[in-house]
């Protein structure tokens, strides 16, 4: 065998030992919603209040995220207050085209992927949930860059 062969044969052999790690590792750390809103062990109409619930409450940590963000940017000396003023409306603007894509991503693809026997509404406010948590993590990462 040749020496490229065996690189390749060895690259495939960790790429799939990885996949099969990030696939265990998935499957042992449910998303957002189901962490918080476990169908299994809530009756439906109770899950769906879960659901709208957590949805409330995901939403509101963002935007308490970003007011968290603008005051930092605010106390960055290192900034001109023409400077601070356009990264803040930078970030008000890609959190409303995250918007636009998370209500696109969560009321069209999600439920269409989720299949025919799924409960949209809840596929929906999971999918809310899950992305919102995710955005989240996002905005408080900002703070965390000088």
């Amino acid at each position: 065998m040749s020496q490229a062969f065996c690189r390749a044969a060895l690259f495939m052999f960790v790429c799939s030992f990885l996949a099969c790690k990030v696939a265990a590792a998935e499957a042992q750390a449910p998303r957002p919603s189901l962490a918080r809103c476990d169908p299994a062990k809530l009756p439906v109409a109770t899950w769906d209040d879960c659901l709208r619930k957590a949805e409330s409450e995901t939403s509101k940590e963002i935007d308490d995220t970003l007011t968290k963000v603008k005051a930092a940017i605010d106390a960055r000396s290192d900034l001109s207050g023409q400077q601070r003023n356009l990264l803040k409306r930078q970030i008000g603007d890609s959190n409303d085209l995250w918007l636009r894509y998370r209500n696109h991503l969560c009321q069209n693809v999600v439920p269409i992927l989720a299949g025919p026997k799924a409960k949209l509404f809840e596929e929906n406010l999971g999918c809310i949930v899950d992305t919102n948590v995710a955005r989240q993590a996002e905005l408080e990462a900002l703070t965390l860059r000088k």
